[in-house]
């Protein structure tokens, strides 16, 4: 996993070197690939998330080729968020010794870069068919980076972090909230589900910098988890992502954890994480999720990769 800002900054434009850094991260992999695990090139899939396909350099995809030889295919964003669900929620687990419908009963959230997707399997009757299921998609264009941005511009680029905190606390996240209001009219499934299943960048920064131990592929997370980290991090950012780890006793698994610290300052700002942390509260609130069993799924970012190459090989 390298980790790429090919989101635009403060300016308001790309950083220069954008395209070329995707496209040689992108080579990296593909020589990895073909050489490590020699994996034929025609069961190689370059994709790009719909976040990228609606805010990228131009000059990205003919970089890409040229290096590669590939072509990037785009996901739409209803696309991405089916086939996430379908490669990180469980079709069924067990309450007890008993088993459910898991998959029926749950939502998936992602609070992104620049974009926040969700959705949830529903299963629909028929009188003349047999029962199938369908996927409800919410994709909202906005997302940490957006809203970092939306308070920047409020107090000013330069402004202190103790000004920008206080800014992004007033605001509440006001416009996702509207955002997340307008989408659970049409979508109540996003509200009503008994499971929550967080994935990317800013869940998993928030459930390493409160749990740095638990290591677990899902890691339980409350609502009063959420609330705390909000109020951690925009009271004290650097306190919380330099925090000592000296309690991890074990030396492996604590230079783990240092790394993962390592690479969510290296994904984050601090005000970013402040904003993030306003947003993922904001969701909390928004979609009822005090009495709601919250799972981080660490390897939920790979959901989406693992349904499209199962699609792509027909297994």
């Amino acid at each position: 996993m390298i980790r790429l800002r090919l989101g635009r900054t403060n300016d308001g434009e790309f950083p220069p070197q954008a395209s070329a850094d995707a496209a040689q991260a992108v080579s990296t992999a593909l020589a990895r690939l073909r050489e490590q695990y020699k994996v034929p090139l025609d069961r190689i899939y370059l994709i790009g998330a719909s976040g990228l396909k609606a805010d990228y350099p131009k000059d990205l995809e003919s970089i890409i080729r040229d290096a590669t030889g590939m072509t990037l295919k785009f996901l739409d964003a209803v696309e991405e968020v089916q086939l996430s669900i379908a490669g990180t929620i469980t079709r069924t687990s067990k309450v007890g010794a008993i088993p459910i419908d898991n998959r029926n009963t749950s939502a998936l959230i992602q609070i992104g870069y620049a974009s926040t997707q969700a959705g949830y399997e529903m299963l629909k009757y028929s009188t003349s068919a047999s029962p199938s299921f369908d996927f409800v998609a919410m994709n909202i264009p906005l997302g940490v980076v957006t809203y970092a941005n939306e308070v920047s511009k409020a107090v000013g680029r330069n402004s202190s972090v103790y000004n920008f905190a206080r800014q992004a606390k007033t605001s509440g996240a006001l416009s996702f909230r509207q955002a997340l209001r307008k989408e659970m009219e049409n979508k109540p499934g996003l509200m009503h589900r008994k499971r929550i299943y967080l994935t990317g960048n800013l869940a998993w920064a928030m459930a390493t910098m409160l749990y740095p131990q638990d290591r677990q592929n899902l890691v339980p997370i409350t609502y009063e988890d959420v609330v705390q980290f909000a109020e951690r991090i925009s009271r004290a950012p650097e306190e919380l992502a330099y925090q000592k780890l000296t309690f991890i006793r074990d030396r492996k698994l604590r230079l783990e954890v240092e790394q993962e610290f390592g690479a969510i300052r290296a994904t984050f700002t601090p005000k970013e994480l402040i904003a993030g942390a306003e947003m993922i509260k904001a969701a909390a609130e928004e979609l009822k999720w005090q009495d709601k069993k919250i799972l981080f799924v660490r390897f939920g970012h790979l959901g989406c990769i693992l349904s499209y190459v199962r699609l792509q090989t027909g297994k």
